[in-house]
């Protein structure tokens, strides 16, 4: 069986072939990217939250756990705020210095941390983050003395 000339030379479809071939590559590189962009945005969500969270628990009175996360609850628009994936610790800590008298107590100084459990949405980015399981928990901490 032999081949005619003019099939040989014959290019169309060529194009389809190569389409199919380089668009999923171009399709995974792009959503790749935005799944980056969404894991970079969490991050530093994350960081803004424990430094406001830390300065919100500065200027209250009688600050708790809960109070801290119901204010910031309102601040991480884009993240997902249900108990398993945001988390809010507050940690007060009274520093004991022998120069401080009876009548000028200690400042108190409140550290917050905030944890976000990140999902992606490719394979790809979230093995970038997170060689073992593929979701990530992004973790962010600030401290702050009280101003009262």
């Amino acid at each position: 069986m032999t081949m005619s000339p003019t099939f040989a030379r014959d290019e169309r479809g060529a194009t389809l072939v190569e389409f199919a071939l380089v668009t999923p590559v171009l399709l995974l590189a792009l959503v790749a990217c935005f799944d980056f962009t969404r894991a970079l945005n969490a991050y530093v969500t994350v960081a803004n939250a424990a430094r406001e969270g830390a300065r919100y628990a500065s200027i209250i009175d009688d600050p708790d756990t809960t109070k801290v996360r119901a204010y910031l609850i309102t601040r991480v628009a884009p993240l997902d705020t249900s108990v398993s994936a945001f988390g809010v610790t507050l940690a007060p800590l009274v520093r004991t210095n022998p120069t401080w008298s009876p009548d000028a107590p200690a400042p108190t100084r409140f550290t917050v941390v905030v944890t976000y459990q990140w999902h992606s949405s490719t394979w790809l980015i979230g093995r970038f983050f997170s060689a073992a399981s593929g979701s990530p928990t992004f973790a962010s901490s600030s401290s702050m003395e009280a101003v009262r």
